[in-house]
């Protein structure tokens, strides 16, 4: 059996609940949005320009808010933020990430089980 037939066996998470490792309160649980893709984008950010990250995952404009959250039950608020310098950046388009905008690769722990990645090695 291939690796892709043996992922698409297990459900998609749309929804976590995870403990946010940069709190001061250790116990603080972080709601996170729907995924809204698979994968993140590289976007063209200007310097000093103040973005809103859709945290919901409700939003047409991935990965930028368009007030979708409105209607989120969690009440998820955007994440507002500008970068220092201009260029690409990486940004999470999976709302599962501890590093808001930021991809930090928690799309891969999210989609593939620890079961798998222990058996085939992947290392995070």
């Amino acid at each position: 059996m291939s690796v892709l037939n043996c992922l698409k066996r297990f459900p998609l998470q749309t929804r976590a609940l995870f403990v946010n490792p940069t709190s001061k309160f250790s116990s603080e649980v972080v709601v996170k949005g729907v995924i809204a893709k698979r994968i993140p984008t590289y976007i063209e950010l200007k310097a000093d320009k103040t973005y809103a990250w859709c945290s919901c995952g409700l939003s047409k404009k991935q990965p930028f808010c368009d007030g979708s959250h409105q209607s989120d039950p969690n009440g998820l608020k955007p994440v507002k933020f500008t970068v220092a310098k201009a260029g690409r950046y990486l940004l999470c388009r999976c709302k599962q990430t501890n590093n808001r905008p930021y991809c930090d690769l928690t799309h891969v722990k999210t989609f593939i089980p620890e079961s798998i990645r222990n058996m085939m090695k992947i290392k995070l």
